[in-house]
């Protein structure tokens, strides 16, 4: 098993909001290599839109596994900004998206909303995650409104099986119709960008 401790989350902080050629040239990378393991939470498999990496330091013989953290804490219930004047990353407590808790709720129905997320007001990125428990030939609906620039920002829905779907968008209006399969669907939408801000996501079954 691949060694992990906290200097990782810290270092996964920055790597999953910056990107890692921005680490690799701030620290003392050796090596860097994209690692295909998994993440649990509670036993609970945890779908990252990022892979892990894999990282040895100039003064390390053995490697650390590193972990896109924004997406982690975002999990456990955290809001992850980054302040690039300040060079800091911010991890804000509470923002309702702890462990997909909807997960074992009832079946969403004909006319439910299954996701409705925002980004927060004056930060340059956004990170949202969420689950939702559908039956046979329904049918999701995603009215997506951005007016951000300078960047992209990624949506993903993983099916029951663990397959995923991928929505990637800027500055746009558009709709997305997804065919659903029974069981619970996940999601997870991140991205970074340098203006605008204003990015509202709602998902209603059909």
């Amino acid at each position: 098993m691949k060694r992990f401790d906290v200097k990782s989350l810290v270092a996964g902080v920055i790597i999953g909001t910056m990107g890692i050629t921005t680490v690799y040239a701030a620290t003392g990378i050796k090596s860097a290599t994209l690692s295909n393991t998994k993440v649990t939470l509670n036993g609970e498999a945890l779908p990252l839109s990022k892979s892990l990496i894999s990282v040895t330091m100039d003064n390390e013989q053995n490697e650390s596994l590193y972990i896109p953290a924004n997406e982690l804490f975002e999990k456990i219930g955290y809001t992850v900004s980054y302040d690039s004047v300040k060079n800091t990353v911010n991890l804000i407590p509470g923002n309702n998206h702890s462990q997909e808790a909807e997960v074992i709720g009832d079946v969403v129905t004909e006319g439910s909303v299954a996701m409705n997320f925002t980004n927060n007001a004056d930060q340059t990125n956004i990170a949202k995650s969420g689950a939702f428990r559908v039956k046979d030939n329904q049918t999701l609906t995603i009215n997506i409104t951005s007016d951000i620039k300078g960047g992209v920002v990624d949506l993903f829905l993983f099916d029951p099986d663990g397959n995923e779907q991928k929505i990637t968008f800027g500055s746009a209006i558009m709709t997305k119709k997804i065919a659903l399969k029974k069981g619970v669907w996940k999601y997870n939408c991140s991205g970074v960008f340098k203006d605008g801000g204003n990015i509202k996501v709602v998902g209603e079954i059909k």
